[in-house]
């Protein structure tokens, strides 16, 4: 009886043993999940078009004129560095562009606020810079 005992005590350790580095694993599994679950229940800084949140405009007609006047810009992750300072950017109906510049002039930010991916920081004295799809 005695060896029985020993026996499944033996492997009984060896099973515990056998698991602590999946039980590592499953610990930073654990921890990711959190970070993951953290950046889904992020409420986003920007009002939705969809008036899911309350801040959406829902427009009567849409010519297809896209402006941007007096735009200041800079990303959340580095306020300090501005990347706009009063862009203005007026593109008629109908009509193609071209954002044209060197590496980091700025050509995929302004396409980002046009998007909507970010918000204009308020960068002009008494009124907030000017962002409409009209």
């Amino acid at each position: 009886m005695y060896a029985s005992l020993l026996v499944c005590g033996s492997r009984a350790s060896r099973a515990l043993g056998q698991s602590a580095p999946s039980m590592a694993a499953l610990a930073k599994a654990r921890v990711a999940a959190a970070k993951i679950f953290r950046i889904i229940d992020h409420r986003r800084g920007i009002s939705s078009w969809d008036g899911e949140d309350g801040g959406g405009v829902e427009l009567e007609s849409v010519t297809g004129r896209v402006e941007m006047r007096g735009v200041d810009f800079a990303y959340p992750s580095r306020l300090d560095v501005p990347i706009l300072r009063g862009f203005s950017l007026s593109v008629p109906a109908g009509k193609t562009i071209a954002l044209v510049g060197s590496s980091g002039s700025g050509k995929s930010t302004v396409v980002s606020l046009i998007e909507r991916f970010y918000d204009p920081s308020a960068g002009i004295p008494s009124t907030l810079p000017i962002l409409a799809l009209v």
